[in-house]
Formats: C-alpha cells, sequence, structure tokens
C-alpha cells in the first residue's frame, strides 16, 4: 500500500521536479538571502556556507538523519521535524526522497528547499567493507586545486618597501584540498592554503606540506557505542553555543525565527580557512546508555598574537584572526602562543527532554594582559579560563523551550532563553532574552548577540513568519538590547534597538521577489574638539529590493537595488548599489555574470553583495566609493567526475586614485582578479 500511494504522489508531483538538484544547481544567492538577510561585516558568513555547501556534497539519509541535523538546516519548523520523525518511526524505512510530501505538515515549498540536503542510499555504507575501501567506491571523494592572484600589484611587493612590511612571498593564492565524506558514516580530508604575498616553503618542520595554513581530520560516526569521532581539525557546537559554539552560528537574518535556536550536533569536522577558529586534537561522543551521551574532547593550536612586555612579565598584546602571515611582522605573530582547550560535556535526551552539563578550560602559555582602556578593563587577563554550564531544552504541543546558562571563573555569568511557538498553522513566532555580564569570558561562543563575544549585554528579541500561501510569506522581527559597561568606540553605558522587515512573493519555480527593510540604532562616540567624548545614537538604515526571473529554461536574470544610510551627529551619508545579474546554461557549460554600480558616501555606506564564485569558494565584497563591480563566472563540466572553473572580476572606481590600504594598496583606481578552480570527483 505504501508503495502504491508513493507512486501515485511522485507521478503528480514530476512534473514540478523532475530530478533533485545537485550543489552546483542550488541559488546560493537566494540562499543566503533567506536565511541571512542584510549582510554584517562581523558575522562568518564564509564559514557557514563552507558547512553549508558540505552537507549538499554528501546529503543527509533520511533514514539516518537525526532531529538536530535537521534542525540545524533552519529549513523545518519543530512541527515538520516532529511529524517526520514520527512518520519514519511509524511507517518504517524511507523509500524515496519525494516521500516527504505524503506527510501532512510538509508543504511544497519546505521541500523544495530540503531536497539539496538530503536523500535515500539504496544500499547501506557503513558496513560495506573497510573505510578505505568505501572511501574510493562510494563517489563521496573529490580534489579540488584553487589559483587566485589579483594583476596589479599591492604596495606591500614594492621592493622599495620597508622590510618590516614588504611581503615575502609571490602574490599568488594557492589551496588545494582533498576529502571523502560520508554523512553518518566517516569524513576524512586534507586542506592546504597559501595566501597572496605569503611564502611557499617546504623547509621548515612546522610546513612540511609548504602551505603557511594546513587543515586535516578523520571522522567516523555510529560504530557501536562511538557515536562520533574526531581526529585532527573540528569544531563544537552544543546547546546554545554560549560556551562552545562554532558551526553555523546564525543571529538576526532573513529567517528570523529558526536561526534564533541553535542545534545540538556536538563534533563537527573542521574544513574552513579562518585559521582562528579551529580546535586540533580529539573529540568523542560515546553513549553511555540508553538515553545518555557523554563528549570529551582536547585541543592544543598554535594562535597568531602580538606580544610584548607589560608590568615586566611577557605577555599577550591582543590577538590577531586575520589569518595572514605576509611580512616580517605577521609572520612573527603566527602562532606566538600556544593555546591548550579541553572538555566535557553530559547530555540527557529522552522523548521531548534534552538537558545537559558543559565543563570547558582554556589555557594559554603565555599569560594575556591587554593594553588597559576604560572599555576592555573587564576583558580576559591570565592564563586559564574556565567555564561551567548547563542546558535545558523541553517541547510542549506547539511550544519548544530553549535555554543555556553559563559562569566563568572570574565570576561573570551569562544566560539565553527562548521559546519557538506555533501558535496557528501559517504563523511561527519566536522570543529570546539574554544576559551577558561584562566579565564573562568565552572563546569559543556564536551565541545569539548584538556584540561580536557574549558579554557586557541584555536585550530581548522578538521574530516572526507569516505563510500566507505558498506565493507571499512575511517575515521580521525587533530587537532591544543595552550595555550595561563601556564597549569598543562607545564610552558609556547605553543601548538600542534593531527592527526588521520582509516582505516575499514566489509564483513560480522561476521567479522571486522580495522587498525588505532594517533599521538599527546604537550609540557612538562623537569627539568634539575636546578631550571628552559624546555618546550620538549611530542610526543605520537598509532598503534592498530584488527580483529574480528566468525569461527561458536555461537563462534566468536577477535585478537588485541597495540603498543604506547612516545618520549620527546630524549628519547623514548615503550609498546605494544597483545590480544586474544574468546566468545561462547549456549543455555542460555555464555562465554567470554580474553589472553593478555602486556610489557611497562614506565606508559607513559600503554595500555587502554575494557573489557567485567556483565550488566552495565565498565571495561577499564591500562595494565602496563611486564606482563600477564587473565579474563573469565560467564552469565546464569536462566529463561527470571533472568540472573547472574561470572567474574574472573588475573593480573600477571614478573618484579615487587608489584602492584599498596598508600593505594592500593599488596605486590607480583598476583592480582585476582572476581565479582558476579544477575539482575532480572520484
Amino acid at each position: 500500500m505504501k508503495i502504491a500511494v508513493l507512486l501515485m504522489q511522485v507521478m503528480l508531483w514530476m512534473p514540478a521536479w523532475s530530478q533533485q538538484p545537485s550543489e552546483d544547481e542550488i541559488d546560493l544567492q537566494r540562499f543566503s538571502d533567506d536565511l541571512l538577510g542584510p549582510p554584517e561585516e562581523d558575522a562568518d558568513y564564509e564559514e557557514l556556507y563552507e558547512n553549508t555547501v558540505q552537507i549538499m556534497s554528501s546529503p543527509y539519509d533520511l533514514n539516518k538523519v537525526t532531529e538536530e541535523e535537521l534542525k540545524q538546516l533552519h529549513i523545518l519548523g519543530d512541527d515538520q521535524i516532529e511529524d517526520f520523525v514520527a512518520y519514519r518511526k511509524e511507517q518504517g524505512k524511507i523509500l524515496d526522497v519525494y516521500e516527504l510530501q505524503v506527510i501532512p505538515a510538509f508543504d511544497p515549498d519546505a521541500i523544495a528547499k530540503l531536497l539539496p540536503f538530503v536523500t535515500v542510499r539504496d544500499v547501506p555504507s557503513a558496513a560495506d567493507g573497510p573505510l578505505l575501501e568505501r572511501m574510493f567506491s562510494s563517489g563521496r571523494s573529490y580534489f579540488i586545486s584553487r589559483y587566485e592572484r589579483t594583476l596589479e600589484t599591492k604596495r606591500g611587493s614594492y621592493p622599495s618597501q620597508p622590510k618590516p612590511s614588504r611581503f615575502t612571498g609571490s602574490p599568488d593564492k594557492l589551496y588545494v584540498r582533498l576529502r571523502s565524506v560520508e554523512a553518518g558514516d566517516y569524513s576524512v580530508g586534507f586542506t592546504g592554503e597559501k595566501d597572496a604575498g605569503e611564502k611557499l616553503s617546504f623547509k621548515t618542520d612546522h610546513r612540511p606540506w609548504g602551505f603557511d595554513f594546513t587543515s586535516f581530520h578523520v571522522q567516523v560516526q555510529q560504530k557501536g557505542s562511538i557515536r562520533n569521532l574526531i581526529a585532527g581539525d573540528f569544531q563544537t557546537q552544543f546547546a546554545q553555543g554560549l560556551l562552545l559554539g562554532g558551526a553555523f552560528g546564525l543571529g538576526k537574518g532573513g529567517e528570523t525565527v529558526s536561526t534564533t535556536r541553535k542545534s545540538n550536533v556536538g563534533f563537527l569536522p573542521y574544513t574552513s580557512m579562518n585559521e582562528s577558529a579551529y580546535l586540533r586534537g580529539v573529540a568523542v561522543t560515546l553513549r553511555a546508555f540508553n538515553a545518555a551521551d557523554v563528549s570529551f574532547f582536547y585541543s592544543r593550536a598554535g594562535r597568531d598574537a602580538t606580544s610584548g612586555l607589560a608590568a615586566d612579565t611577557f605577555s599577550v598584546r591582543s590577538f590577531q584572526t586575520s589569518g595572514l602571515h605576509r611580512t616580517e611582522s605577521e609572520r612573527d605573530n603566527r602562532r606566538a602562543v600556544k593555546e591548550q582547550s579541553y572538555g566535557v560535556v553530559i547530555q540527557l535526551t529522552k522523548s521531548v527532554l534534552d538537558a545537559g552539563v558543559i565543563f570547558h578550560a582554556t589555557h594559554f602559555d603565555i599569560p594575556v594582559r591587554r593594553a588597559p582602556t576604560l572599555y576592555n578593563q573587564f576583558a580576559f587577563a591570565g592564563s586559564e579560563n574556565l567555564n561551567t554550564g548547563f542546558f535545558l531544552n523541553y517541547r510542549f504541543q506547539n511550544i519548544s523551550f530553549f535555554s543555556e546558562a553559563g559562569q566563568s571563573l572570574s565570576g561573570g555569568r551569562a544566560a539565553v532563553l527562548g521559546m519557538l511557538i506555533s501558535p496557528h498553522g501559517n504563523l511561527d513566532v519566536a522570543i529570546l532574552y539574554r544576559n551577558y555580564g561584562k566579565n564573562f569570558h568565552t572563546f569559543y561562543s556564536n551565541a545569539f548577540s548584538e556584540n561580536t563575544q557574549p558579554a557586557n549585554e541584555r536585550g530581548v528579541y522578538w521574530g516572526w513568519k507569516y505563510r500566507w500561501n505558498r506565493q507571499y510569506n512575511f517575515t521580521g522581527y525587533v530587537d532591544l538590547f543595552t550595555f550595561p559597561w563601556l564597549g569598543y568606540r562607545r564610552y558609556a553605558p547605553s543601548g538600542g534597538y534593531e527592527w526588521f522587515l520582509r516582505a516575499a512573493y514566489a509564483p513560480s519555480k522561476k521567479v522571486s521577489i522580495f522587498l525588505q527593510v532594517r533599521e538599527e540604532m546604537k550609540p557612538r562616540n562623537h569627539s568634539e574638539m575636546t578631550a571628552l567624548y559624546r555618546l550620538h545614537e549611530g542610526l543605520r538604515r537598509n532598503v534592498t529590493m530584488h527580483c529574480g526571473y528566468g525569461i527561458a529554461d536555461n537563462i534566468h536574470l536577477k535585478s537588485r537595488a541597495q540603498y543604506s544610510s547612516y545618520s549620527t551627529s546630524k549628519q547623514t551619508t548615503e550609498g546605494f548599489a544597483l545590480i544586474q545579474d544574468i546566468s545561462f546554461r547549456w549543455g555542460r557549460f555555464r555562465f554567470t555574470g554580474r553589472h553593478a554600480l555602486f556610489d557611497t558616501d562614506h565606508y559607513d555606506d559600503r554595500q555587502y553583495v554575494y557573489e557567485q564564485d567556483a565550488w566552495l569558494a565565498y565571495s561577499l565584497p564591500a562595494y565602496s566609493g563611486v564606482g563600477v563591480r564587473n565579474y563573469a563566472l565560467f564552469e565546464y563540466k569536462v566529463h561527470k567526475q571533472l568540472t573547472i572553473w574561470l572567474r574574472y572580476a573588475l573593480t573600477r572606481l571614478t573618484k579615487e586614485g587608489e584602492i584599498g590600504s596598508g600593505p594592500d594598496r593599488i596605486e590607480g583606481n583598476t583592480k582585476n582578479d582572476v581565479k582558476f578552480q579544477a575539482r575532480l570527483r572520484f
């Protein structure tokens, strides 16, 4: 009976879903718009993109995927996930991805968004021979080689530059990756990167592969009592990310409800190029008994930092997160301090209850003593930081409650708690409260916060999402926050607010239109030609209008207009960007191009715009000044296993006589960038 119903449903839906989309066919800009909203400078979108595309490259098996893995996609609501789990438990093995549409809570739009991330595997992979045999027979292995270069000469490359600020390496950027992965079974990977200006050297013990940064990992899952085991580089995502958070660190954005709650997925392999956000060592999650898991991890890694004498003691003055080691001074900061990190998480999961305790310690071999200022006197100082905390998640009917609280050795406390509510089938609501002490210290957090770190902040957030029908949906949020102590460029206790509204219309798969508006007010220092600062309201407004439409089966156009303004001290600056994209597909060939005009009065009005790029390469440049931005991306599938990309981008400014600043400054008003990438699947 189940097979007959499934076949009938598939026949009805086949015209709309002729085949499951691959990761190369997903509109990642639309995905970014729906999930992120207006981009922010301090958000790590590259890591989010990396994690998302990695899931697309090895989709979750619907017969094995967990609730937390579905939650981290931010596509399904709690009611949909609950119905899916109940359906799988009652009906048994799922036969095909299109079987999802027989689950009552699943609507066509949710299924269409979910399809790139899930699959149904006919043959179990976890029991088919040794690991090496599965790696080379599963079709989930790939090798990437990428080359990038800016054709103009940057200031740091000039031979006349003083030696401490002169680049020591070539202007070429190199990147390689080898990975084999099967979701829910194993993952093995190696990545190497050399940034432009860095030296490629095979002569040091610390860089046997030649690259300035290398990353590696081996992971196995679901092997008896071992639920997850990773050796090498990894990241953590437990509870609400207050103490241990790294993956999918979303906050306020286009998805205004589900992103407020973090998914409790535990340990994940680290595959990003952010050289300051990974843990390196061993992590394991064990099934202690029927409903309890115990997770342990240990990490030892070098961190970039500037150091010097403070009170006759050699100490770390500041941590560096750029990952660049091009000049002698940057190379001197490379892995200047050794960090040891270890922790334990005990988690109990039973029916609608999920609770646990967390212990995390971080130790530096050189004490941290930052240059004293008014606003950072409560920042972390010393050699060791200890955090303890607990979390509790509970679901009752259509209400999901989530929470986490923690305390640092310094005495600082922090807590976040919230609820997801579905009062109506078409309406979802999120409410979140956070309270982070000014002396709360954590180094691996992605908790919901207005600041870059969860400290010195209190706030209340209310988000909502309303689906009028399959074509119309409306989302929005309001966030009210206060800063009890001083902050960077904010030399007094203060507060602010932010609100966001978005209306979206999608009459068909080929057409998508949205209008979104955001307003944010945060105080900022203003100097009045005296030794004192006064706080003035800094009011930022963003407006985006977007329309994507297909004029043929293989030709798609996108038109976009962005406007922003920033007002403070009775002065207002403005900026805008007009963008036209075109994408064309013909057989194995695909072309994407853009022509953009931008005009900004100040860097505060810069326009962040997502750009299509090669697979696993992320591009979100800031258009600033007055000028034109063009790029062309060519993709060609030589055969089923080999795909190549070629990208060319041009920035031309009409008023400025230089581009960039510091050692990256280019004399002249044009910048030309080229990129080549090849991917081999095997």
